[in-house]
């Protein structure tokens, strides 16, 4: 299955090794945008120390942590180049009403004929299909592996 993943989500599954399992499944191609990816690479440090004072974790000791999340990113999801979106940014806006700053999304399901991968209820509407990470799970758990 082909996915666009939200910055959200993404970090959130690369904080737990069952989400970075899933991540890696290969049954699923991982795409985010390049401005996504961006937040995703402010946003994963801090939620990281925020992950380590929560569990005790010295910050030292969270940098492997930190750096296996990175890894796992980089090895499951590609990133789409922005300019690759930006032909698709006017219809993409037009679809995202509800948040605007979500058109590289929108954008990134069109240009690769996929789904949205989000816990977020303003991309309902837009046009895309969107996949929470339960109904991931629930598809995950009923589609067999190729073998």
């Amino acid at each position: 299955m082909r996915l666009v993943v939200d910055t959200s989500v993404l970090v959130a599954e690369l904080l737990r090794a069952r989400g970075r399992d899933r991540l890696g499944d290969s049954r699923l191609d991982l795409y985010i945008p390049e401005q996504a990816w961006g937040e995703v690479q402010h946003e994963l440090p801090r939620r990281v120390l925020a992950f380590a004072r929560l569990h005790s974790i010295s910050a030292p000791d969270a940098d492997p942590l930190a750096r296996l999340c990175l890894a796992a990113a980089e090895a499951n999801v590609a990133v789409v180049d922005a300019v690759v979106l930006v032909p698709l940014e006017e219809e993409a806006r037009s679809r995202a009403l509800r948040d605007p700053d979500d058109w590289p999304l929108v954008a990134g399901a069109l240009v690769l004929r996929a789904a949205v991968w989000t816990l977020d209820n303003d991309l309902l509407g837009t046009g895309v299909p969107t996949w929470t990470t339960d109904t991931l799970q629930l598809w995950l758990d009923r589609t067999p592996l190729a073998g």
